[in-house]
């Protein structure tokens, strides 16, 4: 994958454009990890912070509104890192963008109970590779000393 500064993911709702901005507005109030930056009048975007405590990463998230007719609305959202650093690989910058949707579909249906913010796993793999090293190293250390004594 070539390096890029954004992911961009785009969503058709069933509701008008005030009603989607609206609620794009409100998701804050409910989620705690996500807090309004600014509204730009001149690209019609709400920029987001979206914040992942557990790794303390922080990701910026554009999103804009184009209303199709009366009754659907597009949503596009544009992710990348609040440093604007490139990236060519990122695990977490994607279900960041699912997780945001899901927020915007919560706050549409009106019902914030089912929301839950996104937590990314730790890796097991790394503890396991990290414990297994130090077992074995132990035991080499163990078996050195005997060679050498």
């Amino acid at each position: 994958m070539p390096r890029q500064n954004f992911i961009a993911r785009e969503s058709f709702v069933d509701a008008t454009e005030k009603q989607t901005k609206d609620s794009l507005l409100s998701i804050p109030a409910f989620a705690p990890n996500i807090r309004l930056l600014a509204e730009n009048k001149m690209n019609e975007s709400i920029r987001f912070l979206y914040e992942l405590p557990a790794t303390r990463v922080c990701y910026h998230i554009d999103a804009s509104v184009l209303p199709l007719n009366g009754d659907y609305t597009r949503i596009s959202l544009h992710g990348r890192y609040a440093s604007g650093q490139a990236f060519s690989h990122d695990t977490d910058l994607a279900p960041v963008l699912l997780d945001f949707e899901a927020a915007v579909q919560a706050a549409l249906r009106g019902d914030v109970s089912l929301y839950t913010p996104y937590a990314p796993r730790t890796a097991n793999t790394k503890k396991f590779f990290h414990y297994t090293l130090t077992l074995v190293t132990a035991v080499g250390m163990l078996f050195l000393r005997k060679k050498l004594s």
